[in-house]
């Protein structure tokens, strides 16, 4: 028993010997600046807390002894920035004992009086060296800033390597100072050499099919002066084919001769299905279930089929499309496309199954184009009337987006413009005769950071001897949170004798919103919005109006809109809840 007590004894004891250094041990400075403003400050606390921990035992001494590394430190942040003769005091708080106080009045800073760049070589006649040197973001007479000094090195080594000027060397890169004049003078001189160019293309192992599908998308030239961006911009454009597993774009430079490089280009496609479900709720659909089936990669000349379903309260929509390169992928193509839908809105009950045919024709930086010829056969009920119709349609929709800033999900500033033209006769086989033309716009303005305006607009118009005489698909209904909210999707539209909705000749609809940013990636919103269906313009037009919130994320602003219905009596209101991006 008491050989057991000693045992216990001495293994307390032990354990109390390991815990006590732990219950004793000091803890590490925390440090409290004043004197500096807000850049010198920020500089100066990333300084000290590189450091390694400084225990406040180590300070017990009055006054205390100030490890050199933290006077070091202090030093090296204040001229890092352009101050050389700073005036420094520390003291360990009186009543927080692990707080050191530090008292810095940084003096004059040192100024730059001479910024020499030297360019030597073919890059002293490339107009983009020229338009970095005469845009530099320092400049003499300025505070020298180590960090800036360090950042136009590695932009000229960067640019030179981008513009293809392999041999570049930097022979002198210098700050002389002068603290007792507390200034200093900058001196670079950087060699490019010559300027290399693009080789020919050493296509990895593929069929020559695939090869002459790539070709099509080939933005360089032999003899071209070399531009990395190019071989960039070529990786994104196979990555946008969707046909590719793997892309391997890249200059031998080992195999450069007379300064031309060839560039390697290899692929690997995908020959795997691709299967996507997704869920989502939007307020004029309710929850919304969907699945898509690709395949990318039918055959090496670029073929390829995608398949979705989606189902949601109001609506249910299966469809097809094959894709037939007659070109460039990314821009010249045709579609061929069957589909299934059917909608169960407020007073329409349809099934429409339709085929397709469409030649595209996409051009950057301007209207991309849509030839279709598509045959439509609906059966439906629209209010009181029950019917059917066959209807080919040839037309032709002209489709442009132009954005700035930030990226594609939530850009800064653009518009997207959209026109349709579709016709319908029974001349070749159609049930009714008309004409039908939707004209769509949307801007977008963000000014002083916080402040964005955005501005939509619609207009459309068929022309047909009776609107009875056409199935709901092609009547115009408006309404929802993509026109004027505050009303239910497609509620807005002539009605007939028994108050049911019978769908419109014309539409127009306009709609203003400003958004303020009140923390970063989320807004503020107010909006009004104001349109109509109908037959002749005598109706009243709706307008609805409210405020939302928009929360930024990497999939696109999520929008929370609470909307009033202010022309209709006793203004009834709605939550609209959407996601996407504004253009």
């Amino acid at each position: 028993m008491a050989v057991a007590l000693r045992w216990l004894f001495a293994h307390i004891l032990l354990l109390a010997l390991q815990v006590l250094p732990l219950q004793v041990q000091a803890s590490a400075l925390h440090y409290k600046i004043k004197g500096l403003d807000k850049e010198l400050k920020q500089n100066t606390l990333l300084y000290l807390e590189a450091l390694p921990p400084v225990e406040s035992a180590a300070l017990e001494k009055i006054p205390p002894d100030i490890p050199p590394e933290i006077k070091e430190a202090l030093q090296n942040s204040l001229m890092a920035l352009g101050f050389y003769n700073p005036s420094i005091t520390m003291s360990l708080d009186e009543k927080d004992p692990e707080q050191l106080n530090i008292t810095i009045t940084p003096g004059n800073p040192t100024l730059i009086r001479t910024l020499t760049i030297d360019l030597k070589g073919e890059a002293n006649d490339d107009p983009v060296f020229q338009q970095l040197i005469k845009n530099l973001f320092i400049k003499e007479g300025g505070i020298l800033n180590h960090g800036l000094y360090e950042s136009l090195k590695t932009r000229l080594t960067d640019l030179t390597l981008l513009r293809g000027y392999f041999d570049a060397k930097m022979n002198k890169h210098s700050i002389h100072i002068y603290p007792d004049q507390q200034v200093a003078d900058i001196h670079i001189e950087l060699d490019s050499g010559n300027r290399y160019q693009f080789g020919f293309i050493r296509y990895g192992s593929m069929s020559e099919p695939t090869r002459s599908l790539i070709e099509t998308m080939i933005n360089i030239k032999p003899d071209q002066p070399y531009q990395a961006n190019k071989l960039s911009q070529l990786n994104r454009d196979l990555s946008s084919t969707g046909y590719f597993s793997q892309i391997d774009i890249r200059p031998l430079q080992d195999r450069s001769k007379d300064y031309n490089i060839p560039i390697h280009v290899g692929v690997v496609p995908k020959t795997a299905h691709e299967l996507e479900t997704g869920i989502g709720f939007a307020t004029d659909e309710g929850p919304r279930v969907s699945l898509t089936w690709d395949k990318p990669w039918l055959n090496d000349k670029g073929h390829s089929i995608s398949n979705s379903f989606a189902i949601s309260k109001i609506n249910t929509e299966l469809s097809s499309r094959y894709k037939i390169p007659a070109g460039n992928p990314l821009m010249d193509y045709y579609t061929l496309d069957v589909g299934y839908q059917k909608k169960i809105q407020d007073d329409t009950n349809s099934e429409l199954i339709s085929t397709a045919v469409h030649r595209w024709f996409k051009r950057p930086d301007h209207w991309d184009q849509d030839l279709f010829f598509r045959i439509e056969y609906e059966d439906f009920t629209q209010g009181q009337q029950i019917g059917n119709s066959l209807l080919l349609i040839p037309g032709i929709a002209l489709n442009r987006r132009k954005i700035k800033g930030r990226d594609g999900l939530d850009p800064k500033a653009g518009y997207t413009s959209h026109v349709k033209l579709e016709v319908s006769h029974q001349f070749w086989g159609s049930d009714t005769n008309f004409i039908k033309l939707w004209t769509h716009t949307k801007g977008l303005i963000t000014f002083k950071e916080k402040h964005r305006f955005i501005a939509r607009a619609e207009q459309g118009a068929i022309w047909v001897d009776d609107i009875y005489n056409l199935p709901p698909s092609i009547r115009f209904f408006t309404g929802g949170d993509q026109s004027v909210r505050g009303y239910n999707f497609e509620s807005i539209s002539p009605k007939d004798g028994n108050d049911k909705l019978i769908g419109a000749r014309y539409v127009s609809a306009f709609s203003g919103e400003y958004n303020y940013e009140f923390i970063e990636k989320w807004r503020l919103a107010a909006f009004i919005d104001s349109g109509t269906a109908t037959q002749n313009y005598q109706d009243k037009w709706k307008i609805g109006t409210g405020v939302g919130l928009r929360w930024v994320t990497p999939l696109g602003p999520l929008k929370l809109d609470l909307a009033f219905a202010i022309s209709e009596d006793n203004t009834p209101w709605r939550i609209h809840f959407t996601m996407g991006p504004d253009l």
